[in-house]
């Protein structure tokens, strides 16, 4: 049996994909009032996966139910992330198996640091999904899952050979290195769409210069990590391939919700200063998103 923890659309869409293909999961839901919202249509989610429309009736419960937990998946923001695991710590058996699908760095160390008896392992995600309504789900983009543990030693859950061919997957040892990469994508187009209220594809014209120089201290950061560094050709990939989309972090402006700049953007920073390194046009950026942020009176943290 897996649980999800988080009903976004991430969520909903592990736990979409496993009901189709046959492997028993449960979604835990926030609170009682959130679970009898989910079940006033029957808990019934429409599941577009680009080719059919599948009805399903996923099965849900409350942190505070009996069963015990050997696999959790956590689907929620960053900043939710510990609060979500720890509304659960009861329900957890020793060696418990933590799958984090957050974005940005900071909270899987937090819930590493947190829950040591539990086995963590990180999930890097390209797969794009929306919701319509509360009860639809659109699979927007088949992607892949890279998933490694966040201390190497940690050996490869065996179930994860099970999961149906929908969900893709790739197993890595190192999975830190895909981590920052992923992150250094986000801190040089997130921020941006946040400032410009732009789309993906806009942010070379409207960042212009500032791009450039976010893109060279993105990558003397990877080096004093000592990863990779050859970040420009990735981000300029990414921008062109998703030249439509609304990052998150802008969806989440849109949406007047927290957004997750502080795992992405304000990691990155504080690894920075802890490294010596200096990073004016990344720090710059920081403190125009923030600014940004209060504007729209929002959290800026």
């Amino acid at each position: 049996m897996l649980h999800i923890i988080g009903a976004g659309s991430l969520g909903l869409l592990w736990a979409a994909r496993l009901q189709l293909g046959g492997i028993a999961c449960r979604l835990i839901l926030r609170n009682s009032n959130r679970q009898e919202q989910w079940l006033r249509n029957g808990g019934i989610l429409a599941f577009n996966d680009g080719a059919t429309v599948h009805t399903l009736q996923l099965a849900t419960e409350t942190p505070d139910a009996p069963t015990p937990i050997r696999h959790l998946i956590v689907a929620t923001k960053a900043y939710a992330a510990l609060p979500a695991v720890e509304s659960v710590r009861h329900r957890l058996q020793q060696g418990a198996e933590l799958f984090l699908l957050q974005n940005g760095l900071g909270s899987q160390q937090a819930i590493a640091d947190a829950f040591p008896e539990c086995r963590v392992y990180c999930i890097s995600i390209t797969d794009g999904a929306w919701r319509p309504s509360e009860h639809e789900l659109t699979w927007a983009g088949r992607g892949h899952n890279t998933i490694g543990p966040l201390h190497p030693a940690t050996p490869q859950p065996t179930w994860l050979s099970s999961l149906p061919d929908s969900i893709s997957t790739s197993w890595r040892t190192d999975i830190l290195p895909v981590l920052w990469r992923k992150l250094a994508v986000n801190c040089a187009i997130n921020p941006f769409t946040l400032i410009y209220d732009c789309r993906n594809g806009d942010v070379p014209e409207r960042a212009d210069g500032w791009l450039d120089q976010c893109i060279t201290e993105l990558e003397q950061l990877l080096a004093r990590q000592g990863f990779d560094t050859d970040l420009a050709e990735q981000i300029q990939a990414v921008i062109l391939a998703t030249a439509n989309n609304s990052s998150s972090t802008r969806q989440d402006l849109h949406a007047r919700r927290r957004t997750e700049l502080d795992y992405i953007l304000g990691y990155a920073c504080r690894a920075a200063r802890e490294a010596d390194l200096p990073t004016p046009a990344l720090d710059q950026l920081l403190e125009q998103a923030r600014e940004t942020l209060q504007q729209h009176q929002l959290p800026a943290d």
